[in-house]
């Protein structure tokens, strides 16, 4: 799979330059061309490394049918990659405006009638209305929480998991699937209750800083599966949890 995609990397680089202006394509999602915001971004594309891991346990582990929250659309295309699972809904949080308008445009580029939602919010704590974000459009695939305003940062309305719950109604069958930059620390200590409302998670776990130290995203996801949940699955920095059998 490796040495494919570095054959179609390389191809599709000499064929860009050269003035080749197609799609890229990559799990199934087109994304259209003038929507794709940086260089960067359409190598990771034309490479089929986009999101690849969490697109791949999705695509084996998501049920078919399922009812599932994304935290962390981004540039829709993980969303795509859920729609095509056919979940009975997809609501989705995305944190930083020009996403969200990114991803509304790859969705409805793939799945124009898909049962999707997108809740431009951020998941804070409990009680916390508006957070300030770090983000800035050389990002592009998200930003994070931080705890110090600044005129460069974002200020965004923001939620508690539990709430997002209960405004969506989401039954304890739904499954969870979260890319929020580090964010998924945070929720793992002092949100657990909220996360046993899932039957599964699919996550990306990234190291944190935390005070003067680095906890790596092997520790996040031993966090999160304290909140009841058997780690099925491990590739990296992502994981699959399911909730243990009552």
């Amino acid at each position: 799979m490796r040495i494919w995609s570095s054959i179609r990397w390389r191809a599709l680089a000499l064929a860009r330059a050269c003035g080749y202006r197609g799609n890229p394509s990559l799990f199934g999602v087109e994304v259209p061309l003038a929507l794709v915001p940086s260089r960067n971004v359409l190598g990771q594309l034309d490479a089929l490394s986009y999101e690849a891991k969490e697109a791949r346990y999705i695509q084996a582990y998501l049920p078919p049918g399922a009812e599932v929250l994304e935290l962390g659309a981004s540039l829709g295309i993980v969303s795509t990659i859920i729609l095509g699972r056919l979940p009975s809904r997809l609501i989705s949080y995305e944190a930083v405006g020009p996403l969200t308008e990114i991803a509304r445009q790859v969705v409805a580029h793939n799945h124009p009638s898909a049962p999707w939602t997108l809740v431009h919010c951020a998941i804070a704590s409990e009680g916390v209305a508006e957070v300030s974000f770090d983000w800035s459009p050389a990002h592009t695939q998200g930003g994070s929480v931080t705890a110090e305003p600044a005129k460069s940062h974002l200020r965004v309305p923001a939620e508690s998991l539990a709430a997002a719950i209960a405004r969506h109604q989401l039954s304890t069958s739904a499954w969870l699937v979260m890319d929020i930059e580090g964010m998924e620390w945070s929720i793992a200590r002092q949100q657990a209750a909220a996360l046993r409302h899932f039957t599964g998670i699919i996550v990306e776990c990234h190291d944190i800083r935390e005070g003067g130290r680095i906890i790596p995203h092997e520790e996040v996801v031993a966090e999160l599966a304290k909140a009841g949940f058997d780690i099925i699955a491990r590739r990296g920095q992502v994981s699959v949890l399911l909730r243990h059998a009552p």
